[in-house]
């Protein structure tokens, strides 16, 4: 009797392990902040997801969280979130006219791993030279294209989720495979 009941409680546990969790989601929250003219925001990711998509063969398990300022994963992190995590914008380069299209670099200012198995990545980049030409009288004034497919790669459920608050304006985006670029009008 001890002997299924052990059995019954490893087959539970592996299948338990394998159904981890049914759906995949990230979430975003970034803000422009006009004084020091940057984005600046969070990334929230489940932990073992994240840290699977950075390293697939699974040999960064448990070690994201444990990570120091200078460790090696974190630069990987920041680079993984250029490459998931862009706006781009129209700018003025050297004039107060709309020359150029520029495109965010997020730093990674820090993270913080949560109890409930999340992990929090506060971001931030410059982005100086927004351009919003109000005299053209336009209901918009620059339109900023957002691409959000983090994790795509590594689950094909998973869902993202954006919240860009730029003055009295508050976006969300979903971005699902298919859609990972969205655009969203700025008004003055």
């Amino acid at each position: 009797m001890r002997k299924v009941l052990f059995l019954l409680l490893v087959i539970g546990s592996s299948f338990s392990q394998s159904w981890a969790h049914e759906f995949y989601f990230a979430y975003a929250e970034l803000a422009y902040n006009e004084m020091n003219q940057k984005f600046e925001g969070t990334l929230i990711f489940t932990t073992h997801d994240l840290e699977k998509a950075l390293e697939p063969k699974g040999s960064l398990i448990g070690k994201l969280e444990q990570s120091d300022e200078s460790s090696p994963i974190r630069a990987q992190l920041e680079k993984y979130i250029n490459q998931h995590l862009h706006i781009s914008y129209g700018c003025a380069l050297d004039s107060n006219a709309f020359d150029a299209v520029c495109q965010t670099q997020f730093i990674l200012e820090g993270i913080s791993p949560a109890l409930n198995g999340t992990i929090e990545c506060y971001i931030s980049a410059p982005a100086k030279l927004l351009y919003l030409p109000a005299h053209l009288g336009l209901n918009y004034s620059t339109i900023l294209n957002v691409q959000f497919d983090a994790l795509f790669e590594s689950f094909s459920g998973q869902q993202n989720k954006l919240t860009l608050i730029y003055r009295n304006q508050k976006e969300t985006l979903n971005f699902i495979p298919g859609k990972e670029m969205q655009n969203i009008p700025l008004k003055p």
